[in-house]
């Protein structure tokens, strides 16, 4: 009928765009040198980091013993063609920031920091950077950890000449026998594909539904009536957007938030009558050296998403200290492709260390760590210069630099932050130690978050 001839014709044309891409950029590590790329270092206020970022920023925080801004940084650079990214920071932690840039960082990209106001959202942070931006750029959250080929990413918004195309990761399968519970949609999308999954065509936030029910207009399900609605597909925040949509940004001065504004915005707009899209901003000055079709808005404007498999790939958002204790242990057990824990050094030979026995396969160990006799270390990441007594007990933890824990300590599911000592026979369980705070010998703790005031 008409429908299959239509998306015949559909088939016919993302076939010849696709050729025409392969002749245009036959390699693509060359081709990337058309997109910019720009890190949000303070992609969320860090409440629900909290206590472990009262000292260190978001970006700073060690996963498996590496910066967390380093593995975004890894993205871009296995991409090839990236040599510049722009990072957007607040003023309290521009100088940590810098002090990394300057030092931690080893690797070929340059890092240009912009400073941006307290308290400035995403859509406040890339009107802040308008002037830096000549092209089509990538965003990417400054509390990401992913392997997914960027290429592949690119790919798909050249060939589909796409105003936005985002990173989803599906969730992993539910438990049949696991009742589904209608607050759990509270923090959902509801996220509309076409049957291919390459058409971002609908994207509603749970919050914003009364009782899980969504209203989908009839010129979408006219253009698109096999529309599927996926509540288990998690936004990686991981953006690729054409650069004439700064112009919106400049149009709606009261968005703040690229998540929640400016990408519903576009992807409601891909449906508007001719009338409607005339009033879309014009096409900007081509730029030296890019294809100005592909910075263009196309008619009718796309959205496209790029969609991961629950098993195809390692993508998570490390925003709260769950996601945090996870990232690290998943990390420090290895075998996640090209996201690797942090070189462990050899061994120094010493009396009385027992580092080397003690860790089990699936921990991530720092330079410097020494370990008393008879201690078991498992499924943890330890930083560098921690020390740990006799007959200590560890699981699921993570320890960070210059921790010292004393004999017959039992830790399972606890993060310690830098320079915090924990006293002897003392037990925690679900626990967060802030740095420096002293957890006085045999203390029983579980569930608590303790900073040095609580110590008082």
């Amino acid at each position: 009928g008409r429908g299959a001839a239509s998306r015949d014709r559909e088939s016919g044309f993302r076939a010849l765009r696709w050729r025409t891409f392969r002749r245009r950029f036959p390699r693509t590590r060359f081709a990337m040198q058309e997109f910019q790329a720009v890190i949000l270092a303070d992609a969320n206020d860090g409440d629900n980091l909290y206590p472990l970022t009262e000292q260190l920023p978001l970006p700073l925080l060690p996963i498996a013993n590496r910066p967390l801004i380093s593995y975004q940084l890894q993205m871009l650079e296995r991409a090839h063609g990236f040599t510049e990214v722009i990072v957007v920071v607040h003023e309290h932690n521009y100088s940590q920031l810098l002090a990394y840039a300057a030092e931690g960082y080893k690797g070929r990209l340059k890092l240009d920091l912009v400073v941006v106001p307290e308290g400035a959202g995403s859509a406040d942070a890339l009107r802040h950077i308008k002037g830096k931006l000549h092209r089509d750029f990538v965003l990417i959250s400054g509390d990401v950890i992913s392997d997914v080929p960027f290429q592949q990413i690119a790919d798909r918004h050249r060939v589909q000449g796409a105003a936005v195309t985002a990173l989803f990761k599906e969730q992993s399968p539910r438990d049949p026998q696991e009742k589904k519970r209608a607050k759990e949609l509270d923090g959902a999308d509801f996220v509309g594909l076409d049957d291919r999954k390459q058409r971002l065509l609908y994207l509603e936030s749970g919050a914003d539904c009364d009782g899980g029910l969504i209203t989908v207009s009839q010129s979408l399900l006219a253009a698109h009536p096999h529309l599927q609605v996926h509540t288990r597909l998690t936004d990686a925040h991981v953006y690729i957007f054409a650069h004439w949509t700064i112009s919106i940004l400049e149009m709606k001065p009261h968005f703040v938030s690229v998540k929640f504004e400016l990408l519903p915005y576009l992807v409601r707009k891909q449906f508007l009558s001719l009338a409607n899209l005339s009033q879309m901003p014009p096409p900007p000055t081509p730029t030296p050296g890019v294809n100005p079709q592909l910075s263009a808005p196309t008619s009718p404007l796309r959205c496209c998403c790029y969609v991961v498999a629950h098993d195809a790939g390692y993508c998570t958002r490390v925003n709260s200290i769950p996601t945090y204790t996870q990232a690290n242990l998943d990390l420090s057990r290895g075998g996640v492709a090209q996201l690797e824990k942090a070189a462990e050094p050899p061994e120094t030979a010493k009396d009385g260390n027992f580092a080397s026995r003690s860790f089990s396969s699936d921990c991530a160990k720092g330079v410097g760590v020494e370990v008393g006799a008879r201690s078991t270390i498992k499924k943890s990441a330890v930083g560098p210069h921690c020390r740990i007594g006799a007959n200590v007990k560890i699981s699921n933890c993570v320890l960070m630099d210059h921790v010292v824990v004393h004999d017959k300590v039992t830790m399972s599911n606890v993060v310690v932050c830098s320079d915090a000592e924990i006293g002897e026979g003392a037990s925690l369980k679900d626990a967060q130690v802030g740095k420096a705070v002293s957890i006085e010998a045999g203390a029983e703790l579980k569930g608590e978050a303790i900073v040095e005031d609580s110590q008082d």
